[in-house]
């Protein structure tokens, strides 16, 4: 039986948010470590967590309730243009699980500020890696997770809730060990963006070893050095790379 949060709380987001926040994070009344190790307690609660702390389910309900308010007026207070109920639960649920500081630097919030939603909902994947026994990895109930969020923020519709098939393993409570998300990828780290200022780079010192001696004699009485095309075509090349893969990054994808 599926056991949700209590419902007659005055809930600071929407219902279909915080089912969402409940079913993802699941809820234990027993303290436990989740696959990152890290102490947890309640509906996915790590704040001064410690090994053999319990308590009742209502006090489980009445701190997530509570947690959610203070997060969703964080994430108000970083929101440069209005979100719609939908939206606004969608990236509480996403700070929820990733931490406030992440978010405020996410591309999700980044977009939504822009007034580009396509790009915000598309960037919620962004977060779908967890440092699991030390290695960072993508983690299944993370990407379904972000998937469902993104679906939330696109929508529209009052009655809106993630089905519950969506969820691998809900019903046994797999749920429960879900980790935060480690922070996306930074654009320094991408090997397209490494790759585009090699070839700027590459170009630029190719250029700068073939404009000497005024220009090399203007480039040979404009016949033009070789090595001055190569330069200027890795240049080109190395700037063409690295403004497409910011464009798409900008675009909300990975």
């Amino acid at each position: 039986m599926e056991i949700l949060p209590n419902s007659a709380l005055h809930w600071p987001i929407i219902w279909p948010g915080v089912v969402e926040v409940a079913r993802s994070e699941g809820c234990r009344l027993r303290a436990y470590r989740d696959i990152a190790g890290v102490w947890t307690i309640g509906w996915g609660e790590t704040e001064n967590v410690r090994p053999g702390d319990v308590m009742t389910q209502d006090e489980a309900d009445r701190l997530l309730c509570a947690r959610l308010g203070e997060f969703a007026q964080n994430v108000e207070a970083l929101l440069a243009r209005p979100a719609t109920p939908h939206q606004l639960a969608a990236m509480v649920s996403l700070a929820y699980n990733v931490g406030l500081a992440g978010f405020a630097r996410s591309s999700v919030l980044r977009a939504h500020n822009a007034g580009n939603a396509l790009a915000a909902a598309r960037a919620f994947g962004l977060w779908n890696k967890a440092r699991v026994r030390g290695v960072l990895e993508e983690v299944r109930g993370l990407t379904a997770r972000r998937a469902r969020e993104a679906a939330l923020y696109l929508s529209r519709d009052s009655s809106y809730h993630p089905p519950l098939d969506a969820l691998p393993d809900a019903a046994a409570g797999a749920m429960a060990d879900m980790p935060a998300a480690e922070p996306e990828s930074r654009m320094a780290a991408s090997p397209i963006a490494q790759s585009g200022a090699v070839s700027m780079a590459t170009g630029a010192i190719a250029m700068a070893s073939a404009t000497s001696a005024d220009v090399r004699a203007v480039a040979t009485g404009l016949g033009i050095d070789p090595l001055l095309v190569v330069a200027a075509v890795a240049l080109i090349v190395g700037a063409v790379v690295l403004w497409n893969r910011y464009r798409q990054r900008h675009e909300g994808w990975a």
